[in-house]
């Protein structure tokens, strides 16, 4: 990083100008240069297989560590897994803040992202990767199966999003949540939806409906979110393919753990 990015990166770290900055978006630049497409190649176009998917989402140690620290059985309680998906959502959300200039290079370990950022004000914000991994994590930590999705635009330059999806027992699918932005997805039945099922009703000429959207205790950047954080992002989906610690706590990010496999259906 350069002297004019860190100053930048800087500047950034106060909410007034990081929020001017989305605001200053241009959505329907960006849609046109790289429209949705349905692509799915991940990194290198290899798909999940359920038992792989079993790797993805398996407990360690670090998350036994983190349902302690944090007590998350009481954070996320609840009779269904959906009310425990949101539960422990609008806690993180109430804890950190998110920002896609966050500067500061943390490792994909949630007990070291939380630690930085828990309680702490805007400047401490992360970004959507670490709030995904988190919130999956949580999740894991109290027994609900779960994995952040890599959401990136067609021709991989313009756009850049991490979401999480859930398994829903009582509904017996998987199912994405936003932890950046507090929110959670479904089609115009009220249904559940993941990111493929998203993706599929914007290329139909539908939107998903966004259930309680919250960008850092505002409503603010909305029509963005919707066309540069999820429409522009959804062309390919992918995610890691395990859940091991091995590299995943590497500082650099030539040694975090790639998202590479294409996300089961």
């Amino acid at each position: 990083m350069n002297i004019k990015q860190l100053i930048n990166c800087v500047k950034l770290s106060h909410w007034e100008n990081y929020l001017e900055s989305v605001k200053s978006i241009e959505a329907d630049k960006l849609l046109k240069d790289e429209p949705l497409e349905a692509k799915d190649r991940g990194l290198n176009n290899s798909e999940l297989s359920e038992t792989s998917l079993e790797a993805v989402c398996a407990e360690t140690e670090m998350h036994k560590m983190l349902a302690k620290k944090y007590k998350l059985n009481d954070v996320a309680s609840g009779k269904t897994d959906f009310e425990r998906a949101v539960n422990l959502m609008n806690w993180l959300t109430e804890n950190t803040f998110y920002s896609g200039a966050q500067y500061k290079n943390l490792p994909d370990d949630s007990l070291k992202i939380l630690q930085y950022s828990f309680g702490k004000p805007f400047k401490k914000a992360i970004c959507c990767r670490l709030k995904a991994i988190v919130f999956a994590d949580c999740l894991t930590a109290v027994g609900v199966k779960a994995y952040p999705v890599c959401m990136i635009s067609s021709g991989f330059k313009s756009g850049c999003h991490f979401i999480s999806h859930v398994y829903i027992r009582e509904l017996n699918k998987w199912c994405a949540f936003d932890p950046s932005f507090g929110c959670w997805f479904t089609d115009e039945n009220a249904n559940l939806i993941n990111a493929s099922e998203m993706r599929n009703i914007f290329l139909s000429g539908g939107e998903p409906v966004v259930k309680n959207y919250c960008f850092n205790g505002t409503t603010e950047c909305f029509e963005i979110y919707k066309n540069c954080f999820l429409k522009l992002c959804l062309s390919n989906l992918s995610t890691w393919n395990d859940n091991s610690m091995e590299q995943r706590t590497g500082k650099k990010w030539k040694s975090k753990k790639i998202f590479q496999s294409k996300i089961p259906v």
